[in-house]
């Protein structure tokens, strides 16, 4: 069955991608969707708007697909060129075998080469944002709230895909063994850098928001260098990371705007889309049912300290943090 100009921007279609990387793809808000069965779908394809196949270096496909994928002119990824520096994509009509490079990995590195190649093909990047709108970031509180239990297992009960220890600060247990000058100073830097960053923070000691503007007060922190950050406690975004990990998105180019629509339980949160256009971005807030995002009312800002896969993507496999040379120095100059 045709489906000819049916086949939306997004989500970017996936066949035969390694289990891990659609889930890692998944938790960073990408709207992607699996192929299960075969290519079917796409006979008919018809090139007027933009759209993306990826394949895994694993997958090999048979004559019809391979018939298929020689019609068709969806831009299409393989993934095999992702696996080692010296691996190549495979061409259309050698498809009929895997790759002899090994398998795709999802780290953070894989997401900034994927980003590029989606944009080489004509596309853009756009993914849920890891906070609600308009946040940039988050520090929480009332982790012993949580239980011991809880606290003792987190790696198996946390609804994030990394463990609890990647949102404490060491100069936290600093400041709280020693409270001086200097350890509130290094507790402003590694709040100010999380926030730039986009990374999640949660602070141990304090169980209340009173407490934590308390502690602001202590460490001489001036909230305007963090002025989307969400203070909200722990259990409060446990659940709002289980409610956008299940929301679904489908998005299409217009003339001059992208049309989505969004489906999914998210009472009491505002979900929000991020943008890229080259390392600019910009995020814009999603309403039920049908968004209409103008062109011009993208307010597009420089984001060289985020990663463009969020916090997940950030922290994905050894080499999680790609960051420009000399960030840490600017991050404590305005901390300081």
């Amino acid at each position: 069955m045709s489906v000819s100009r049916q086949l939306p921007d997004y989500p970017i279609l996936l066949s035969g991608v390694a289990a891990p990387v659609v889930k890692g793809l998944r938790e960073m808000g990408l709207p992607v969707t699996e192929l299960h069965d075969d290519l079917a779908q796409l006979s008919g394809y018809q090139s007027s708007s933009w759209n993306l196949l990826l394949v895994g270096s694993q997958k090999a496909f048979n004559v019809r697909d391979r018939q298929l994928l020689s019609h068709c002119r969806i831009p299409l990824i393989d993934l095999a060129e992702f696996t080692s520096k010296q691996a190549q994509a495979r061409t259309r009509d050698e498809m009929h075998q895997k790759s002899s490079h090994g398998i795709e990995q999802f780290n953070a590195a894989f997401v900034i080469r994927l980003k590029d190649r989606l944009q080489q093909t004509g596309g853009v990047w756009i993914r849920l944002s890891d906070y609600p709108y308009p946040f940039q970031g988050v520090i929480c509180y009332g982790e012993s709230d949580l239980g011991r239990d809880f606290l003792e297992y987190t790696n198996v009960m946390s609804p994030l895909p990394v463990t609890l220890d990647h949102l404490h600060l060491n100069a936290e247990a600093g400041w709280l063994n020693r409270a001086n000058e200097e350890s509130a100073r290094k507790l402003r830097v590694e709040l100010v850098s999380s926030y730039r960053q986009g990374l999640p923070v949660s602070l141990t000691s304090i169980e209340s928001q009173n407490q934590l503007k308390t502690l602001f007060e202590n460490i001489n922190l001036d909230r305007k260098q963090m002025p989307l950050v969400w203070v909200t406690s722990l259990t409060t975004f446990f659940r709002w990371w289980n409610l956008r990990r299940e929301l679904s998105v489908s998005i299409n180019r217009r003339n001059t705007s992208w049309e989505t629509i969004i489906s999914g339980q998210f009472e009491g949160f505002h979900p929000g889309l991020q943008i890229w256009k080259g390392r600019h971005s910009a995020t814009v807030a999603l309403s039920r049912g049908v968004n209409e995002i103008r062109d011009e009312l993208l307010a597009l800002a420089m984001n060289q300290e985020r990663h463009p896969g969020g916090f997940t993507a950030h922290w994905a496999g050894s080499k999680s943090s790609i960051l420009p040379l000399g960030w840490n120095r600017s991050a404590a100059s305005a901390a300081s």
